[in-house]
């Protein structure tokens, strides 16, 4: 029997006709698995082009930081605060790429808050050839110990804390605090311009801490037309530490003016030393220097047992400097606190951010001298020193999360306002009264001394304590960039009424006037006033996102007519420890939440002080110290609402998700010309609805000139029905010339190629948009 005639298998012969068909359907099963799998395999790909690079790329060799603190030894207290704020920022870096693709390490070492600790310390990191620069010592002694060995390596090193002058000697040694001669200039200023006084009594530790800011501060008291006393107290026990304090309580008796008494003093020290003098009748007012500026040191005055026993005696009365306090926070450092907070559990204090500020310089530097990773040499920490000397004018600063931008002055130090704190409730919050400086014009140094910088001329600033509790967020129109806002404002202040005279910048409600009180009440100098405030506000919205957008909603409250070198608004300090769950709970009912928008939800509210104002003093002689302007306080409650994009995906998707399934099942359609006009006319009508379902969605938004989120969707939709017209056009064009190899092939390509353009839009936007 010829082959070709019968086919043959185990069961016997079968006509050709059958075998032939067989081979038909066996070459069709086969098509649609070598298809399956196709997809499977392209879709596999998809994934893979996405995913795999993560996996499969190798780690890069890391840039290494030295980290020097006093893990153990008399400033392990205060250490881990400075470690934090370094190691926080460097999460942050490592988490967004770290340095052009190089993550960054933190070699850690302890000092143990000892000289000879930190100089043995330092010899070490000046051995390892990885480390380019130093973020340490913390306190004075040991960083003027380790000073000289890093010199002696080329190594540069950044100081978070240590603010003794004699610190940054050294050319390479640089400083993310200020000095104790220029933070004693302010002390100064402040007990002759807030205080009235004409006499003072310095209470000094015999350490670089303590004789400098006694020095600096004594300069420039005198230099005022001050006089007064001194008195060093060593870290001694017994008789002999007792006799000191009776030292101390005579100098403070025999000043006649009854001045203040400086305590440039650690913790400790300061502790027993004012305890010391309240038990035996010194009332004076009490300044302290940014040693004890923090709210552990305010905990433990308020909880003393002579406060317990007559409120006020340890925290009446007492004032203390800080680089900076939580209540002033601006937006940025607003947020870094509050993500701070959110990850150690507690709020962070000013040697936290100053150690987030030293690792933000460090890391400039590391980018800007271009070092590399792994090994350096002394070419390569000089080029690092190089970087760090040039953040030295306005113009070349950073951005840092203090608000203003950070650069060093002539002794390398920061350049920063001193805050003056006093005790509330066992916090460090702004006292009512600051000092402001004048500012350089843009680009230039402030004026000052080669080695140790001081303040321009100082002015007096109001301070008042702002909060706004929120009773209800509703009536969001994203069309017209508006929405309502009930809420209660409270301010308390001391001195003149100007500080009340407020507006909100951003209300809708031409007509709106600013209520009556509800309440105000006076204790002392201390005014009080409550405003309850409901009317409608306007928003600038960001759409790029859309729907996956979160905006933010703004109350921006700002004074009429007093500039911010008069009145500055800070955040009233219960609110700055609150957290998030009890600042969105209503200010009417607690139980009930401040979210009255249906599809949005409320996710955060933030409070902090800004300014805003124009490059010009505007011809007026009376603002000669005008910070490059004319400049006025605000306070901003911004409330962070998100979109519910669940239901507005279910809504506004599924009939484009119809139109998906309707178009893919044109491919599907036999191969007979009197389909083609059928598949275009259904595609083509997919195309239009898809623009109508566009204009429908996005008629809530504002006339807007960017493409949002939303519509790359749409956009990406249009182009694959227009692929497959395309695709069923050309198809037309192969049946009417009877190429049915082509055709067959066109139609596989094309039912393949659809789910995989929809699998990479997906894939996109889930990487995208999470």
């Amino acid at each position: 029997m010829a082959a070709d005639d019968t086919a043959t298998n185990r069961n016997g012969p079968h006509p050709s006709g059958a075998s032939a068909a067989g081979r038909g359907r066996r070459r069709q099963w086969s098509s649609r698995r070598r298809a399956v799998a196709l997809i499977g395999l392209t879709a596999v790909v998809g994934l893979a082009a996405v995913l795999l690079p993560r996996l499969w790329t190798a780690t890069p060799e890391p840039v290494y930081l030295a980290l020097v603190t006093s893990q153990t030894g008399p400033g392990a207290p205060r250490s881990p605060e400075i470690a934090r704020g370094v190691r926080f920022h460097v999460d942050q870096v490592n988490s967004t790429g770290g340095m052009g693709g190089h993550p960054v390490r933190l070699l850690l070492y302890d000092d143990q808050a000892d000289p000879d600790g930190a100089r043995r310390t330092a010899q070490r990191i000046a051995r390892d050839d990885r480390v380019a620069l130093v973020i340490g010592n913390t306190n004075s002694p040991t960083a003027l110990a380790a000073a000289p060995v890093y010199a002696a390596a080329h190594l540069p090193f950044i100081t978070p804390t240590a603010t003794a002058d004699a610190v940054t000697r050294s050319p390479w040694a640089f400083r993310a605090t200020y000095t104790n001669s220029y933070q004693g200039s302010y002390i100064a200023a402040y007990a002759r311009q807030v205080l009235g006084a004409r006499t003072a009594t310095v209470l000094s530790s015999v350490s670089a801490y303590g004789t400098t800011l006694a020095d600096g501060f004594h300069r420039a008291f005198v230099s005022a037309g001050g006089t007064g006393h001194a008195v060093a107290l060593d870290d001694t026990a017994g008789q002999r530490r007792t006799r000191q304090l009776q030292q101390a309580l005579k100098a403070v008796r025999e000043d006649a003016g009854k001045g203040p008494v400086i305590l440039a003093l650690p913790e400790g020290s300061a502790l027993s030393t004012l305890a010391f003098l309240r038990s035996h009748g010194v009332t004076n007012d009490v300044i302290g220097g940014d040693d004890l500026s923090n709210d552990e040191f305010s905990q433990s005055l308020a909880h003393s047992a002579q406060e317990r026993a007559r409120p006020g005696s340890m925290t009446g009365h007492y004032y203390a400097a800080s680089p900076q306090l939580a209540d002033s926070l601006t937006g940025a450092a607003l947020d870094w606190a509050t993500d701070y907070r959110d990850h150690y559990g507690s709020p962070p204090n000013w040697k936290a951010l100053s150690g987030q500020t030293a690792a933000d310089m460090a890391v400039h530097a590391l980018l800007r001298s271009d070092t590399p990773h792994g090994r350096v040499t002394v070419r390569e920490r000089t080029a690092v020193r190089d970087a760090l000397a040039a953040m030295n004018t306005p113009s070349r600063a950073l951005d840092g999360v203090y608000g203003d931008r950070v650069y060093f002055d002539s002794s390398r130090s920061l350049h920063r306002p001193v805050t003056f704190g006093v005790v509330q409730d066992g916090r460090t919050v702004s006292a009512p009264v600051q000092l402001t400086e004048s500012a350089p014009e843009h680009g230039v140094e402030p004026a000052g001394g080669a080695s140790t910088p001081r303040p321009a001329a100082l002015g007096l600033q109001q301070i008042v304590y702002m909060g706004i509790n929120v009773n209800t967020i509703g009536a969001f129109d994203t069309k017209e960039s508006t929405f309502k806002a009930d809420f209660f404002l409270w301010l308390r202040y001391t001195g003149s009424d100007q500080a009340a005279n407020i507006a909100f910048t951003n209300i809708a409600d031409e007509k709106f006037a600013l209520p009556p009180p509800v309440r105000q009440a006076a204790e002392g100098t201390m005014k009080y006033r409550l405003y309850q405030i409901a009317t409608t506000f306007r928003a600038p919205l960001d759409f790029h996102r859309f729907p996956f957008d979160r905006q933010h909603l703004r109350i921006t409250v700002q004074n009429r007519t007093q500039p911010t070198s008069r009145v500055v608004y800070v955040v009233d300090r219960p609110l700055v420890d609150q957290d998030r769950a009890e600042a969105l709970r209503s200010g009417q009912d607690v139980k009930e939440s401040v979210d009255g928008m249906p599809n949005w939800s409320v996710h955060d509210l933030s409070l902090y002080k800004a300014a805003v104002g124009s490059t010009a003093r505007l011809g007026d002689p009376d603002l000669a110290r005008a910070r490059n302007g004319v400049y006025y306080a605000q306070y901003v409650a911004d409330v962070t609402v998100a979109r519910d994009v669940p239901p507005f995906l279910v809504k506004n998707l599924l009939p484009l998700l119809l139109s998906v399934v309707v178009t893919y099942a044109t491919l599907f359609f036999p191969r007979d010309p009197r389909y083609t006009s059928t598949r275009v006319s259904l595609e083509v009508t997919a195309m239009l609805g898809a623009a109508v379902l566009l204009t429908n969605v996005t008629g809530s938004l504002p006339d807007i000139g960017y493409v949002v989120a939303l519509e790359w969707v749409y956009y990406a939709f249009m182009f694959l029905v227009g692929t497959c017209v395309f695709i069923s056009l050309a198809g037309a064009w192969l049946q009417e010339h009877d190429n049915v190899t082509a055709w067959n092939r066109l139609a596989r390509v094309s039912r393949i190629y659809y789910p995989v353009f929809c699998l990479a839009v997906l894939l996109v936007y889930l990487v995208h948009f999470g």
